[in-house]
């Protein structure tokens, strides 16, 4: 995972943020300088996280219905959005870096650590806290199924 979006994020950066001028900006959608424009990918994708962590965070132990159904919409805005912001291409491979970077993000910090604190216990006796795995299960389950729009 953490390859993988190492990889993605490298070729943005090659491609997109160096090359902005031909494949990023469209003046005719948004007439911004290359700089802006490469914030404007960069914060989007550090706030889709922090957005999608506290959403999940807020909604854990409630509707996972519902759950699924605010994310859909917040994934359905935010491509609508990269399209009035980039080139049509560009718009679309940011709606793919978007959902990557959650679920790298998702892996990085959320799985693997419940992981440990949960092997941890185990191997020191303990009884391991259900809510690591509980929260664990729910990111792993969003990841199942943001793979098939990232591909």
């Amino acid at each position: 995972s953490y390859a993988t979006w190492l990889s993605g994020f490298t070729l943005l950066c090659i491609v997109y943020y160096a090359g902005a001028d031909l494949y990023l900006i469209d003046p005719n959608v948004l007439d911004v300088s290359v700089p802006v424009a490469i914030a404007i990918s960069i914060g989007s994708l550090a706030f889709g996280w922090i957005a999608y962590n506290t959403i999940c965070k807020f909604m854990l132990g409630k509707s996972d219905t519902l759950l699924m159904v605010i994310l859909y919409c917040i994934l359905v805005v935010v491509a609508w959005g990269y399209t009035h912001l980039f080139t049509g291409r560009a718009a679309f491979l940011h709606l793919g870096a978007f959902t990557a970077t959650i679920m790298s993000a998702n892996v990085f910090m959320i799985i693997i650590p419940n992981q440990k604190i949960v092997v941890a216990d185990l191997i020191a006796g303990r009884k391991p806290d259900p809510k690591y795995g509980k929260i664990a299960k729910q990111r792993s389950t969003h990841n199942n199924y943001l793979t098939l729009p990232v591909l």
